[in-house]
């Protein structure tokens, strides 16, 4: 019995070697382990968000101020000499028609009328030429029959020339003296006086006392730097005069060639002849310069399903598409886009897409 304990105790040191042995190979290994293991990266999850398609409107437009120049030509010559008395028409330009007065020379009036033929002789009975047909077809607008339009200055058109006169509270003796008609290419037109032309001003036969547009105001805008790349012809521009808009398009982009920036020349809309119509003189001045605040439409006002432009992807083909909350794909024509959001073809609204973000 005593010999069965003394052997025990001689193999319990034993067995507390190997154990610690033991113990410190496992524990090398775990830690051998752990140093040639890679770090476990986080790998953020991806989650989804879904928004409803929404009825929307997008519209891009941008700012501007637009030049308008109109350039003048002399227009009419002066038959009278003598001292200007009185002007019908302000140095910014007055809307005349046929038979309005364009100023007064000694108190005698100088009555606008149409024809290609400058005014240059006192007509009366037994003149004949162009100039003669032309107070003709004048008498004749304004009323005052004078016969057959042919030219010739005859009785009929000497009767005529009175009636006209006494309308006017002039003497009637069947004669147009040199300068009471002053002869234009077309009317009504926006009519102005030419620099320095006032009252008590001394003139003479030949004098230009009048100035008319060359065509219409020329409206351009310098298009700023970012815009260049999105600014193309037909793009509609608004202008705002008082109450009124005008409207216009893009018709050209040209280099300025004093500085090299971009300009854009702008025309009537589709379908319209005119910019500014009969109000041109509103805002701008024969021969002067004026700008105007405008706005370039670049994205026209759209309607429709929006949606947020990131819901839209593209495949390999090119096709744009959207996640329908169901994981359908389902294809969409982009119409417009603008400021993060965007109007489709191809979802309605109250259906719901897909927004996809990393770490979301």
């Amino acid at each position: 019995m005593v010999e069965r304990d003394n052997s025990r105790r001689r193999w319990l040191p034993v067995a507390g070697w190997l154990l610690a042995v033991l113990c410190a190979a496992v524990a090398g290994w775990w830690a051998a382990s752990r140093v040639t293991q890679p770090p476990e990266i986080s790998t953020p999850m991806a989650s989804t968000t879904t928004v409803a398609v929404v009825e929307g409107s997008v519209e891009v437009a941008q700012e501007y101020g637009i030049d308008a120049t109109w350039q003048a030509s002399p227009l009419g010559v002066n038959g009278y000499s003598g001292t200007l008395t009185h002007l019908g028409v302000s140095p910014a330009g007055t809307r005349l028609d046929v038979g309005d007065v364009a100023y007064s020379v000694d108190l005698q009036p100088a009555v606008m009328a149409v024809g290609a033929i400058p005014a240059f002789r006192t007509l009366e009975t037994g003149d004949e030429g162009a100039d003669v047909k032309q107070l003709q077809r004048f008498l004749k607008s304004q009323g005052f029959d004078p016969g057959s339009v042919n030219g010739r200055y005859g009785s009929s058109t000497a009767d005529a020339v009175d009636r006209w006169s006494a309308h006017l509270g002039l003497p009637m003796d069947g004669r147009v003296p040199l300068g009471r008609i002053v002869f234009v290419p077309s009317l009504p037109a926006t009519i102005a006086t030419v620099p320095g032309a006032r009252l008590g001003l001394r003139v003479q036969p030949g004098d230009e006392l009048l100035t008319g547009p060359s065509g219409e105001p020329r409206f351009t805008f310098r298009v700023l730097p970012e815009d260049v790349g999105r600014t193309v012809e037909g793009m509609q521009v608004s202008m705002r005069v008082g109450e009124d808009v005008w409207r216009a398009e893009v018709a050209s982009l040209a280099a300025d060639p004093d500085t090299g920036a971009t300009i854009a020349v702008l025309r009537p809309v589709t379908g319209a002849t005119s910019i500014c119509g009969d109000d041109c003189a509103d805002a701008v001045a024969v021969g002067n310069q004026a700008v105007l605040p405008g706005t370039l439409v670049i994205v026209p006002q759209t309607s429709g399903a929006q949606v947020p432009t990131t819901a839209i992807g593209a495949d390999a083909k090119g096709v744009t598409f959207v996640t329908m909350a169901s994981g359908e794909r389902r294809p969409v024509t982009v119409k417009a886009s603008s400021d993060g959001a965007s109007i489709v073809s191809g979802v309605d609204a109250g259906e719901r897409v897909v927004i996809t973000s990393a770490g979301a």
